[in-house]
């Protein structure tokens, strides 16, 4: 008797440790597979007032390419389903390394990409942020403003979309960029 309680009790805790390390990657974990698939050295920020919702590794089949792309949140929601990931991967083309959780409002994503980014139709102003220089350009639709963003690095480039509101200024926009070039900077 005293056996068949003991499983009664282990098994649901086991089957709870193992759905959790199937779905729940750190960001450390996601990192390291992003840096073994791109073949360069990555910075991942975390932040504890925007949380990470999802990391994928998009590819382009065309260009031989990969990006790793990163979204962040005000609030992180639950895991999604395995049938909800797998579909968006299908129809994305990418690899979920982290998440996919829901998140209310996405507010930014990054995106790291070995190749050089140019500013094709010249339209972006230059700022220099922690000493690298940023190209940005800020746009409106509707009553939405929007912030995009990129600087190349030794690596590869970095690039940022930013949705602004009252919860994500552009002063913190510019704090995160800042971030992430301190952050590849120590890499």
């Amino acid at each position: 008797m005293k056996k068949h309680t003991f499983l009664l009790f282990l098994l649901p805790l086991l089957l709870l440790v193992a759905c959790s390390s199937e779905a729940a990657q750190s960001v450390e974990t996601a990192e390291e597979q992003a840096e073994k698939e791109l073949d360069a050295e990555i910075y991942i920020p975390e932040f504890e007032e925007y949380p990470i919702v999802s990391a994928e590794i998009i590819s382009f089949p065309m260009a031989s390419s990969k990006s790793l792309l990163v979204t962040y949140s005000r609030e992180k929601g639950s895991l999604k389903s395995g049938e909800l990931i797998s579909n968006h991967e299908e129809t994305v083309g990418s690899e979920v390394i982290y998440g996919i959780y829901e998140g209310d409002p996405i507010l930014f994503k990054i995106t790291f990409d070995k190749n050089e980014i140019i500013s094709g139709d010249g339209s972006h102003e230059l700022r220099t942020v922690n000493g690298e220089s940023v190209l940005y350009h800020e746009t409106t639709s509707g009553d939405k403003e929007y912030l995009t963003a990129f600087f190349n690095g030794e690596q590869g480039s970095y690039s940022f979309e930013f949705m602004l509101t009252d919860e994500l200024t552009e002063d913190e926009a510019y704090w995160v960029i800042s971030t992430v070039i301190q952050g590849q900077n120590s890499n």
